[in-house]
């Protein structure tokens, strides 16, 4: 009678010819494996776990760029106070001595110098009946602060969808990462089973080596997907701002659609409503330059061409400036000019971003359809590769299924569960976008 075939025959004979390095793995070959569950197990043990909420949070946060536009709104507050005390009453002092020297009977004429000059004086003068000329003033620093507001209020959306873009390509890393260790386990799980059934003759040798390559292949596949997370989480940490290197896991993101948006209450589009506001804001501005000015005036000090009666020369003055443009060599009418020429380019990229938001948001919702579907087909192939997996490991327990045909099975699943990802992955990223747009 044939003696069975054991897999201690196995090691002795098909590596007989080997290196001792080689006969040393093969004996040492589930410690190996032992030590790489370990090291697994013990990573994910002492993980600690971030949603996307977090990662939002934290990069608002350290946003440099968030927080040089909070700076500039404070800057226009002051802007806003420049204005108003621009338009309060102006004190000044002035003070002059002036001689006028003869030398030789040179000097200048007595009658334009007066011999010289000697003055103090406190001066003080205010704009008036000016409201029509500050109004755009005030306009302006208003729209500028609305400018500002709009477009942090875009960067921090910007910011948003790149951190959650990258929490959810990090996240399908997870997965694939989980799926990949499943598989692991499975073949894992067969091992004793399949090499009890080798050393009783059920299996061959070569069936065992194509298993073991296979286990072999799935490890590497891991350290690689585990490699690849750490470096897709120090990406998200870096987009951040956040200073951590430590190995963390990730919760299910939470994204969901938000209530539609009319292009009126759009972000997007108040940005070209804020612009045209400008170009209206920046006539008001020309017009108020051809205004009639007026201010108030008043000075007191003391004022004299000799020295010695300064004490006789202490006085006052007050009156009114006005000031009435009357011709300005038609530059009101170029300045009309520039800005019509501003609203009909305004117009131009107004017209054309309407264009692309409609096409944009018909597009994603058509794409978030598709992705449904494209899920609920995978779904119910997973639901067949999984009892195709169940039925194999019966039939191989009992040696009726060929080795390859379970490992098939296996790689199959796999290769389902990694699409059924990518497409949860990818209906995530159309959320993530239609939720952009959504503002």
């Amino acid at each position: 009678m044939k003696r069975p075939f054991f897999i201690n025959d196995m090691e002795g004979k098909f590596f007989r010819k080997g290196t001792a390095r080689t006969k040393f793995i093969i004996r040492n070959y589930k410690r190996i494996i032992l030590f790489f569950l370990f090291f697994c197990t013990l990573s994910y043990t002492h993980a600690q776990t971030h949603d996307l909420h977090y990662y939002l949070q934290q990069g608002e946060s350290n946003s440099p760029l968030l927080k040089d536009y909070q700076n500039q709104i404070k800057t226009g507050i002051l802007d806003s106070q420049l204005v108003r005390a621009a338009n309060r009453p102006q004190v000044l002092a002035n003070g002059q001595v002036m001689i006028v020297p003869n030398i030789n009977g040179y000097e200048y004429d007595p009658a334009i110098t007066n011999g010289g000059n000697y003055a103090a004086v406190l001066s003080v003068s205010q704009p008036i009946f000016n409201r029509k000329i500050l109004e755009p003033q005030y306009r302006r620093v208003e729209l500028q602060d609305q400018s500002i507001s709009n477009t942090a209020h875009i960067s921090r959306l910007d910011l948003e969808k790149s951190i959650t873009s990258q929490y959810i390509n990090t996240y399908a890393g997870y997965q694939q990462l989980l799926s990949n260790r499943e598989v692991y386990d499975l073949l894992v799980a067969q091992q004793d089973i399949l090499k009890k059934l080798v050393q009783n003759g059920i299996y061959k040798q070569t069936d065992y080596l194509s298993f073991q390559v296979s286990l072999q292949s799935q490890e590497i596949a891991l350290s690689q997907l585990q490699m690849q997370y750490r470096s897709d989480i120090a990406t998200l940490n870096y987009l951040c701002g956040i200073r951590d290197t430590s190995f963390t896991l990730l919760q299910t993101p939470d994204i969901s659609g938000g209530d539609f948006v009319t292009k009126s209450n759009s972000v997007f589009f108040r940005g070209f409503t804020i612009d045209s506001l400008k170009i209206i804001n920046n006539k008001a501005l020309i017009d108020a330059r051809y205004k009639p000015a007026i201010n108030w005036f008043a000075d007191a000090g003391m004022q004299s061409s000799q020295p010695n009666t300064i004490y006789h020369h202490f006085g006052t003055d007050f009156g009114l400036n006005l000031s009435i443009p009357i011709y300005d060599g038609k530059q009101r009418k170029i300045e009309y000019r520039q800005l019509k020429i501003a609203e009909d380019t305004r117009n131009n990229y107004a017209s054309f971003f309407d264009h692309q938001y409609d096409q944009q948001r018909a597009m994603l919702f058509q794409q978030l359809t598709e992705s449904g579907n494209l899920v609920r087909q995978i779904e119910e192939k997973l639901s067949t590769a999984q009892m195709l997996i169940d039925m194999d490991k019966k039939l191989l327990n009992t040696g009726n299924v060929p080795i390859t045909d379970y490992i098939i099975a296996i790689n199959n699943y796999l290769t389902i569960k990694d699409n059924l990802n990518q497409a949860d992955i990818n209906r995530l990223h159309i959320i993530n976008q239609l939720n952009y747009w959504n503002h």
